[in-house]
């Protein structure tokens, strides 16, 4: 008796133990599933739009600026941030009149934090006045900045 006894709480033991082990297996195989299920894709979007006289390696200004000489490069740094197969950037610049001075066009495919580099010259130099330009994404304006030729 005292035999069979043992052997019921050792199979009951064990039992439990192997039901204790297939719980444990379950949650972690069910925690790897819903963790590599979770992809967050961040939309597209324009962080900033700055201007200024020169341009870094990485496509954004140097130091910001609003104001130029007539002979000065003017450079637009258009920062994005987000995930798309294809997006398409146009710099339109225009002058006070609102007479088109260039207009650019660029395709990117961005993923993550990205800067477009858009710019103007005329070593002849710039008429003096106001100026701005518009950036637009697909066809929808995003953000204009003001400048000006001194």
């Amino acid at each position: 008796m005292a035999s069979t006894k043992r052997i019921y709480l050792l199979t009951a033991g064990l039992l439990g133990l192997a039901a204790l082990a297939g719980c444990k297996k379950k949650e972690a195989s069910t925690m790897g599933a819903d963790s590599s299920a979770v992809v967050t894709v961040a939309p597209f979007r324009v962080q900033q739009i700055d201007l200024g006289k020169a341009i870094m390696a990485d496509k954004r200004v140097a130091s910001s600026s609003d104001s130029f000489a007539r002979t000065d490069t003017i450079y637009a740094s258009v920062v994005t941030e987000g995930t798309a197969p294809s997006k398409t950037l146009v710099a339109r610049w225009t002058f006070q009149d609102g007479q088109v001075v260039k207009e650019d066009t660029l395709t990117i495919s961005p993923n993550g934090s990205a800067a477009t580099e858009f710019h103007i010259t005329k070593p002849t130099g710039w008429p003096v006045g106001k100026y701005k330009v518009e950036i637009l994404v697909d066809g929808a304006s995003v953000g204009t900045k003001d400048f000006e030729v001194k």
